[in-house]
């Protein structure tokens, strides 16, 4: 079994016994390796889905390499496809009777061979499948769902040579992990990643070592990483050494010290990770979530350092001027990313502080984006080291609001920071998006409303409550109200 194709197998109904009587051995011995290398040639074009979720369309589609020039096409065969469990995957692969048992329900599982004039192609493609139901064998140990194996068994039948032959082939998808419910996208995602990056070729269907060594491991998440952001910059020796870090609760920053360190399947995605409620794989796996959904512009652009903890945050920006600030991803909340940045301790004079926001998650994100939102914050100046906000930024900030259409003003999301408010810019100044805060040289006063001041009409000139013109006002408001009312009545008596 080669972990990276499917798995042939084939029948044919005339035995080689048979052959040998009629045409002699080496005939036989001739029409056994044709028959093997048709096998060979029934193989999966598209595989499923490896994480499989219950009560969802998946496609997939399997070719006859062999078919057009067998002319099997001329009597088109049917391609059913069966989901079963690794342990009918075994039993099949050493011919065990398996009596045609499968571990669910798939539906839309039956698909016609079509022949393709212009490629001279024969091929099936299952375009609606539906996994209606699973049947789940008995655990082992800490196996949880998630770690559970299947695989999609296609088989077909067909003859050649006005029957002479009849074909009898199966052939099997890459292991498929079932999920029933989203939140267990992740988990199942682990347990494939693992599988297609570590699985020996020929193998028993579908045995993993249970331990790897680390720089086997960052080859791997390096490979998904680049996969799942769809970028070129994957992750460096330094990102590699902090993920290192975190695995092995360490704290060396020399490479060579993690080349024969080891990670267990365990460490990986069973064991949470020390003092948090979530597994190395996990924080990982949400780091590459919101990079791929809302961050991938800044890190391809290398604007996001992202692998760096808060003490090493800290050190590296002390030694930068004030309003300096980094982007890291959160060490406490999966699939979170804070902005790190030096400024002045308002609780003590000229001592120097780094300050780390509370960490964005894709909820934020889905209100109002990450270059907005550093926009927003005027005492952030320049991106580590010594990067001009604007210069980095710019091109993805939210172009100003539009002038009031039909008397309406649309109004906007902005984020503050309340001790490191500023004030608001002059509106005649006409700020764009780029403007963040007015001179400091200039002494403007406030401008936060709208409209334009109006005197209160219940005071008097010097500012008192004054009983009689208030009393006055009331009498005014209730003679308008009584007259529409009176012309009303007298409407109806008439």
């Amino acid at each position: 079994y080669n972990k990276n194709s499917s798995k042939q197998m084939c029948h044919i109904t005339h035995s080689s016994d048979l052959i040998s009587d009629l045409y002699g051995l080496n005939t036989c011995v001739c029409v056994c390796v044709c028959v093997c290398f048709v096998c060979s040639t029934f193989i999966i074009e598209k595989q499923p889905p490896q994480v499989l979720k219950t009560q969802t369309k998946f496609a997939a589609t399997v070719r006859l390499l062999v078919g057009g020039k067998l002319n099997v096409h001329m009597n088109p065969p049917q391609v059913k496809a069966t989901i079963i469990s690794e342990q009918q995957a075994k039993a099949l692969l050493k011919n065990e009777n398996t009596r045609n048992d499968s571990s669910g329900e798939i539906l839309n599982n039956n698909c016609v061979m079509e022949y393709h004039q212009t490629t001279g192609t024969l091929s099936a493609h299952f375009r609606n499948m539906s996994l209606k139901r699973i049947r789940r064998s008995d655990r082992r140990g800490a196996e949880s769902v998630t770690e559970e194996k299947f695989t999609i068994l296609f088989e077909s039948q067909f003859s050649v040579g006005g029957n002479e032959l009849v074909f009898q082939v199966k052939t099997l998808s890459l292991p498929v992990v079932v999920i029933v419910h989203g939140s267990q996208d992740n988990n199942a995602t682990a347990t494939v990643l693992w599988d297609n990056a570590f699985a020996e070729p020929g193998r028993v269907p579908f045995i993993v070592p249970d331990k790897v060594l680390w720089p086997q491991l960052c080859e791997a998440l390096n490979m998904k990483y680049k996969a799942e952001v769809q970028s070129n910059r994957g992750l460096s020796e330094e990102n590699l050494v902090f993920l290192a870090q975190k695995a092995f609760s360490s704290s060396s920053v020399n490479p060579e010290d993690y080349r024969n360190m080891t990670m267990t399947w365990s460490q990986f995605n069973r064991e949470s990770l020390p003092g948090r409620n979530f597994t190395f794989w996990q924080w990982f796996d949400g780091v590459m979530e919101l990079t791929k959904k809302h961050l991938k512009p800044h890190w391809n652009d290398g604007a996001i350092l992202g692998f760096v903890n808060k003490q090493q945050a800290q050190d590296m920006l002390m030694s930068k001027p004030n309003g300096t600030f980094l982007l890291r991803f959160s060490d406490s909340e999966i699939g979170g990313i804070t902005i790190a940045w030096v400024a002045e301790n308002p609780n003590k004079a000229g001592e120097r502080m780094v300050w780390n926001l509370m960490p964005y998650t894709t909820k934020d994100f889905s209100i109002r984006s990450l270059a907005d939102r550093i926009s927003d914050l005027n005492h952030l100046l320049f991106l580590y080291p010594d990067r001009p906000k604007d210069e980095v930024f710019s091109k993805y900030y939210t172009p100003p609001l539009s002038k009031a259409v039909d008397g309406y003003v649309k109004p906007q999301i902005k984020q503050v920071v309340p001790e490191f408010t500023t004030p608001n810019p002059d509106p005649a100044a006409n700020p764009t998006y780029m403007d963040h805060a007015a001179s400091p040289a200039v002494n403007q006063p406030h401008a936060y409303g709208l409209y334009p001041p109006i005197g209160d009409p219940m005071l008097d000139a010097d500012g008192d409550f004054d009983l009689d013109d208030t009393m006055d006002v009331a009498r005014h408001v209730e003679e308008l109200l009584r007259r529409p009312m009176e012309g009303q009545w007298s409407g109806q008596q008439s």
